[in-house]
């Protein structure tokens, strides 16, 4: 039984249906549920509205202004939609720090860990078109589900206006959602206009999973139907016949929500469109496509761009030439029997019981090793499906000589790496260590994503194939190549080095320049990541011998990722040469969509290295546009963007909801305790927040958590050192005292700690010592970076507080004020929290130290006032707060 059965959607109206006999019963535009439940006397979103109406009135007694009420921890700020069995508000999650959609749900007690499990379930799909859930859970009578709060149109009201292309473009996103589900064996059973949303950034999310089920056998026997759930006039026949429930389902109601869209757009439906919507709505399931990837592969294929391309590549006389070749060697009906080999070639490179067997080993290597086994295994079998799909469709593709034969080339290319791809991942599973775990789904999220090679557009290029004796040469090569990708993906760098430099070697003596381009971009990204000045002349070479080879794409790489080592290290103004060849190149390039991403990503990056960051904020938008187009590995690298734009966004709670989607996408494709997924938790606290409660009960546990990861050692140390900051300004020394060790004793220290350590302890005068050591390395230097301003400032810091507790005043105040210069130009740049609580600290102990001056002048006065309004706003003790008013 699934969810649906249970609960219901946000919708108005009665829609139960009262027995087996009577299928459905409301309007067409409403969901209907299950037939085995009698109507409650209740009616349950009037149970879970009555939850919160109570809490409301408390809310009001006791004075919570921020919120019409309360919901366990939940501050709910507004009603947002009800239906049968469940009420969805907008709240607000303190846990998340952020607004979220709060769906509450009234089960039956019998079904309600059923039901939870359930929703735990749709809990781990992730994918970027379908709004994720964050939390599942069990409170009193309700099943609630913390969602993303989603502002835009639905579907139902956007393409008014729209062309058909645009309109396209945005069921594409949606099918991607379901197809999606597909691949995790869920069904959504209730897709219709209302159920997808346009967000005001343009992405689209399906929501309301609250239908979903886990997909049927097809041979379902008749004795056991499914009882019919869904809206009727989207509701597939099979659904209402009580039939098996598979994908095809959702084909349906898909094409039927399109055509409507079309028509509410007033746009005429060109005939292609028009027999996909045909096919994907027959009547009879086995006449659909034979999958959601499938018929999105049809909206996709535009006679009218397939008809130019043809021309541009080889004219008709050609395509005539070839078609009638076809019609002397080929019939139809031969292609579906030749091109069902996929999962054979698979199994060549990696068999289901080799893949099976390094899996189980995997759950031997400790706790992680054992939560890592599902999620694998999920993933693999996703790419597997989704490469067996690609590989048949342009297999048929090729018999039926439905596109040129250098086309073909490229799309059996590609799928080739992607083969390539999985045999090097399952290698590196094979031969996992528990210290290697953490790069297993890296690994498996750096394959190439098999439904690129389906991307006509993506794939055009006026690259010259190898000659025919060179083929086989440069594909051994170009796995090669892979296998150092899938390296460089997993963070084993000197290994993708050995390997890219015998690449590059081979590539040189074989004179196909593409693939040198390759080999050079591959060594050019691992040299990056041991040494930024040592990787500038690689990737040079690698830009200058992708452009003469006419490979576009590369080309647009390789010069982003020089940009970025020349522009983060020795010179920022030189790092920009050549964009304005490269930008126009990057923009023309089909196949040059993560390219893209990433050159307006690295061009945030160099700007903010400029100190130039209305410039860096303006790419890096940019960049997460570019980036919702981008799959396979390359978008596991490009979700950084958000980090990024976090870095430069003033408004906190923007901040904060770029940093959750980070931590939301990221655990979906790692799963919650991958160091990616850590370090976009440490930037949540860093970056975006302010009470010093929170940020203790948020750094205490994640630094424990780091400490798993021994290779973590710059994080470890870090994560201690703000955790002792903190404490510190909470007042709870021996606290403070007992992180700033911890970071001291990390394998790979932070410099400023082993000072501020000392002064913990008392030794003041051992501290002033280090202090002073420590900033004759950084000294004023004529356009420094912001990072050395920063170093400085907090050495500065803690020199003041060091000398303010030998009786030094003077020289504390000119430290401090020192740091203060430094926090505000940093501050001003990188607005982030914890730059900020460096800065208000300096504030509060000059005050302080002006007061033991007897000094009376406004900067005393100006500091006094900067420093209760730090501590005021980040919760700081009543004891400073008291100290300071009596100093004012």
């Amino acid at each position: 039984m699934g969810l649906v059965e249970k609960i219901d959607r946000e919708t108005s109206g009665e829609t139960h249906a009262t027995s087996s006999d009577e299928l459905v019963t409301g309007s067409a535009d409403e969901p209907i549920g299950s037939a085995s439940e009698p109507m409650a006397k209740v009616r349950p979103e009037e149970a879970a509205g009555a939850l919160l109406a109570r809490a409301r009135v408390f809310g009001a007694l006791f004075g919570d202004q921020s919120a019409v009420g309360k919901f366990g921890r939940f501050s709910v700020v507004n009603h947002l939609g009800s239906g049968g069995m469940g009420v969805v508000y907008e709240a607000y999650d303190p846990d998340l720090a952020r607004g979220v959609a709060l769906k509450l749900v009234n089960v039956a007690s019998k079904d309600r860990e059923a039901a939870l499990a359930e929703a735990q379930a749709l809990a781990r799909l992730s994918h970027p078109n379908v709004v994720p859930i964050f939390d599942v859970g069990l409170d009193g009578e309700l099943v609630y589900l913390v969602m993303e709060l989603v502002r835009g149109k639905t579907l139902r009201d956007w393409p008014e206006g729209r062309g058909l292309r645009e309109i396209l473009a945005v069921y594409n996103q949606a099918g991607l959602a379901l197809a999606a589900a597909h691949d995790a064996r869920l069904v959504h059973r209730d897709f219709k206009p209302d159920n997808a949303i346009v967000g005001g950034d343009g992405r689209v999310r399906v929501v309301d999973f609250g239908l979903a089920c886990e997909a049927d056998d097809p041979s379902r026997a008749a004795s056991e139907p499914r009882r019919a759930a869904g809206t009727p006039r989207f509701m597939a026949p099979e659904i209402k016949a009580g039939a098996a429930i598979t994908p095809a389902a959702d084909q349906y109601s898909f094409c039927v929500a399109l055509a409507e869209s079309l028509q509410l757009a007033r746009e005429s439906t060109p005939r292609w469109v028009a027999a996909v919507i045909e096919r994907g709505r027959a009547a009879n399931a086995a006449e659909r496509f034979g999958s959601m990837s499938e018929l999105l592969r049809a909206l996709a294929r535009d006679p009218a761009r397939t008809r130019r391309r043809i021309t541009l590549v080889g004219g008709f006389a050609a395509t005539v030439s070839a078609l009638a070749f076809f019609v002397g060697r080929h019939t139809p009906g031969e292609a579906p029997d030749l091109c069902n080999d996929g999962a054979a070639q698979l199994e060549a490179v990696w068999s289901p019981a080799e893949r099976s067997a390094a899996l189980d080993r995997v759950a031997t290597l400790g706790a992680y090793g054992r939560s890592l086994r599902p999620l694998l295994e999920r993933r693999l079998e996703a790419h597997a499906g989704r490469w067996t799909r690609e590989n048949r469709a342009a297999c048929v593709d090729l018999h039926r000589r439905s596109e040129t034969d250098t086309m073909s080339d490229r799309r059996r290319t590609c799928l080739d790496r992607g083969r390539d791809a999985l045999a090097a991942v399952g290698k590196l599973i094979g031969e996992a260590r528990p210290d290697t775990l953490a790069a297993l789904p890296l690994a498996v999220q750096s394959m190439p994503d098999p439904a690129d090679c389906s991307d006509r557009n993506a794939l055009s290029s006026d690259i010259a194939p190898p000659s025919p004796a060179l083929r086989e040469p440069v594909a051994q090569l170009r796995r090669q190549i892979t296998q150092a990708d899938i390296l460089v993906g997993t963070g084993r760098y000197e290994q993708a080095l050995a390997e890219t430099r015998a690449a590059v070697d081979q590539a040189r003596t074989l004179g196909y320049s593409p693939a040198l381009a390759e080999a050079l971009l591959v060594q050019g990204h691992a040299q990056m990541l041991t040494d930024l000045a040592a990787a500038v002349p690689i990737l040079a070479e690698a830009t200058q011998v992708a452009m003469a080879a006419r490979a576009d794409a590369l080309a647009v790489e390789a010069w982003a990722r020089r940009a970025y080592a020349l522009g983060t290290t020795t010179d920022p103004d030189g790092a920009l040469g050549g964009l304005e060849v490269i930008e126009p190149l990057a923009q023309r390039t089909p196949a040059a969509t993560f390219a893209r991403a990433l050159l307006h990503n690295n061009l945030g990056s160099v700007a903010l290295a400029r100190s130039r960051e209305d410039d860096a904020r303006r790419y890096f938008e940019i960049a997460l546009k570019e980036a919702q187009l981008a799959s396979g590995g390359g978008a596991l690298e490009l979700s950084g963007i958000r980090k990024n734009l976090a870095l430069v966004t003033p408004d906190r709670l923007a901040a904060d909801k770029l940093l959750s989607d980070v931590v939301v996408e990221l655990t979906g494709r790692l799963g919650p305790e991958h160091p990616y997924v850590l370090e976009a938790q440490w930037m949540r606290v860093a970056v975006v927040t302010e009470d010093l409660r929170r940020a203790d009960e948020s750094l205490a546990p994640l630094c424990r958590v780091y400490e798993r990861y021994p290779t973590l050692t710059t994080e470890i140390a870090l994560c201690w050192a703000e955790l002792g900051f903190v404490r510190w300004d909470l007042g709870r020394r021996d606290g403070a005292l007992d992180a700033m060790a911890r970071a001291v004793n990390a394998p790979d220290d932070v410099p400023e700690a082993a000072p501020y350590l000392s002064l913990l302890r008392g030794d003041a005068r051992a501290a002033v010592r280090q202090f002073t050591q420590a900033i004759e390395k950084v000294a004023l230097q004529p356009r420094e970076p912001w990072w050395v301003q920063r170093s400085r400032a907090l050495l500065m810091l803690g020199l003041g507080r060091a000398l303010r507790e030998m009786g030094d005043l003077r020289g504390a105040r000119q430290a401090l004020e020192r740091s203060i210069a430094d926090y505000d130009a940093v501050v001003r740049q990188h607005p982030a929290t914890s730059y900020e609580r460096r800065l208000g600290r300096a504030r509060v102990e000059l005050a302080f130290t002006l007061a033991q001056m007897n000094v009376r002048s406004a900067g005393r006065t100006e500091a006094v006032v900067a420093g209760l309004a730090w501590l005021l706003r980040v919760h700081g003790t009543w004891t400073e707060i008291l100290k300071l008013l009596r100093v004012a």
